[in-house]
């Protein structure tokens, strides 16, 4: 469970509850308190997440249709070639969605981006152009990443398509 704003969260003796909030009221519950972390720091992001930093990069997810495109809707289509550098002409460098390319933690985080994904992919991106992005499920942008490799919803490597 999470508690965020000024939720009350009443909760069972063996559920962790996500504490987002100073205001939040929780009953019950393994409250995990995360009030004090800097969820804005790409570092701290990764590490929140479970996201291994080697040599300042990160690997992230992509969740995308067959035809590996994303950014359709906005009129900026975007292919995600399998091996190669992808970036973007419309960087921001700040914590707001839009202006970079977007990735998630794991698959199924990106999929609640594109419901109607088919295939996922692990990209690496260097986390000092990470920008998180507050809110919802969890996502970053950056203005690069490179292609490593197909995987499965589940984060699992994938043989290569002809």
């Amino acid at each position: 469970m999470h508690a965020h704003h000024d939720a009350t969260v009443t909760a069972g003796s063996h559920v962790a509850v996500h504490l987002h909030s100073g205001q939040a009221t929780v009953t019950g519950g393994v409250v995990i308190d995360i009030t004090q972390l800097d969820l804005s720091t790409a570092a701290v992001w990764c590490d929140h997440h479970g996201i291994p930093v080697t040599d300042g990069k990160a690997v992230l997810y992509k969740a995308l249709g067959d035809d590996l495109t994303a950014g359709q809707d906005y009129g900026k289509p975007t292919v995600y070639a399998i091996g190669e550098t992808v970036t973007c002409d419309d960087w921001a460098d700040n914590a707001d969605c839009g202006g970079g390319l977007h990735f998630s933690p794991t698959p199924h985080m990106a999929s609640q981006y594109a419901s109607s994904a088919t295939r996922w992919l692990a990209v690496e991106v260097d986390v000092a152009t990470l920008r998180p992005i507050d809110g919802g499920t969890p996502k970053a942008k950056a203005p690069g990443c490179r292609v490593l490799r197909e995987v499965d919803a589940f984060g699992r490597e994938l043989a290569a398509k002809p």
